[in-house]
């Protein structure tokens, strides 16, 4: 059986069931392929924050830029609907090929990221086509997740470092684990009170964490 366009692009962007490349069009003058998606099945739309079943309240148009195919800038533009959770509200449904509030799918965030490995902002901004800031945020955004998968450690030696991270030399602070060579947290700028109330903060976390293992454990302080 030969394969559609549609199937074809189903299988490049890596979009699953309930999801589904409807239709594609090519615009020659901007060499742009869009690829237009739909969710098939909105007859049990689930909250996305409580798995509740909820009725389809509306759809809103999105787009993300995918990795380049067959020499083309490539775009994903979907109608996403959104959920009336009768616990939540109004709720956007989530999209598996991008992470929340991003204008760029997995795959070329993560290509962006592996060329900043050995690359500066500026050559990848350009070999990718995007800004300077774009760049700047697609690693922003990197730095945050992995934070928050982190667990929270005290470790026994930290070391403390500021670094620009703007072209208008914008600082921040740094705070290693010495031991692990590994980030444990980002402050916003380099002032010392901010450098006081970040690890008052992180303390009272590491607290908060042992209570929380005592108590399961039936131990009450």
């Amino acid at each position: 059986m030969k394969e559609t366009l549609e199937q074809f692009y189903n299988a490049l962007l890596g979009v699953e069931s309930p999801w589904e490349v409807a239709s594609i069009s090519r615009d020659s003058e901007t060499k742009t392929v869009t690829a237009y998606v739909i969710h098939s099945s909105e007859d049990q739309l689930l909250c996305p924050d409580c798995s509740t079943v909820g009725k389809l309240y509306d759809h809103r148009t999105r787009k993300w830029r995918h990795l380049d195919s067959c020499n083309h800038i490539t775009m994903i533009e979907a109608s996403v609907p959104r959920v009336d959770c009768p616990i939540h509200g109004v709720k956007q449904l989530p999209v598996p090929w991008a992470e929340k509030n991003s204008r760029f799918t997995v795959e070329f965030e993560s290509a962006v990221l592996l060329w900043l490995k050995e690359d500066p902002i500026s050559t990848v901004a350009k070999n990718f086509g995007i800004s300077w800031d774009v760049v700047d945020g697609i690693m922003s955004r990197a730095v945050k997740r992995g934070l928050a998968r982190r667990e929270i450690s005290e470790p026994a030696h930290i070391g403390i470092d500021e670094t620009a991270y703007q072209k208008r030399h914008e600082y921040v602070t740094v705070i290693l684990d010495k031991d692990k060579d590994v980030v444990l947290d980002i402050l916003d700028d380099r002032k010392a009170e901010t450098l006081a109330s970040g690890l008052k903060h992180r303390r009272l976390r590491v607290l908060q964490v042992y209570r929380a293992s005592l108590w399961t454990c039936g131990i009450h302080l």
